[in-house]
């Protein structure tokens, strides 16, 4: 009973220390809000000119964690409809600092025009991202059936073996000899299926790679 009794404190004891550090940590956490005009603009930060094209690390409105210790942060804006704007926020020292922006709208036409072509990149990007995972699965099923077709073409050549050890042509041959048969039908007709998965993954996974550029 003691021992029970002794056991049932230390985890207790494990437990309440656990949650102090989480709380601690999460206490210890900055944050900056994020609010701009218009309602939902991309979001990258970074002291490095921004890709527009790439998929932006946040949306507005947000709320951005703050790395320890930084008194400010760079941060870029992006609207296809809004000249692009980047900032650096001075941070307070507050949990949370907080901001509203407002963007200047654009009617310059080549600059929106090439804010589209941005944003037609980033689709393309994406597709290309999608595709490659859609690769994962041809290849998946171009493996087993690759191993299918191993089987296959063990257990034919079984029989085979079986039919040359086989003295006399009798029902055993026979059997032997529809077995063997059928496991060589098999074996090619998993194979052709696995290089039209395998031919199928290869084309996914060049599509993607070339569409992510």
């Amino acid at each position: 009973m003691n021992l029970y009794r002794s056991v049932s404190l230390i985890l207790i004891m494990l437990f309440v220390l656990c949650n102090n550090l989480f709380a601690q940590q999460k206490g210890s956490t900055r944050y900056l809000q994020i609010s701009t005009n218009p309602s939902t603009v991309d979001l990258y930060t970074g002291d490095a000119p921004p890709d527009f094209s790439k998929n932006p690390a946040y949306t507005s409105p947000a709320f951005i964690p703050v790395p320890d210790g930084a008194e400010s942060i760079t941060v870029s804006f992006f609207h296809p409809d809004y000249a692009d704007t980047t900032i650096s926020i001075t941070l307070s020292e507050s949990d949370t600092s907080f901001i509203i922006v407002a963007l200047r709208q654009t009617y310059d036409d080549e600059l929106i025009s090439s804010h589209q072509d941005m944003l037609k990149h980033r689709s393309r990007r994406n597709l290309g991202q999608t595709l490659q995972w859609f690769s994962i699965a041809p290849f998946v099923i171009s493996g087993i059936s690759a191993i299918v077709t191993l089987y296959d073409i063990s257990k034919a050549n079984d029989h085979k073996k079986a039919m040359e050890n086989t003295r006399f042509m009798n029902e055993k041959y026979d059997v032997h000899m529809q077995e063997f048969k059928d496991y060589r039908k098999r074996a090619k007709t998993s194979k052709n299926v696995s290089k039209v998965f395998f031919g199928t993954g290869l084309l996914f996974l060049a599509a993607g790679f070339a569409l992510s550029f």
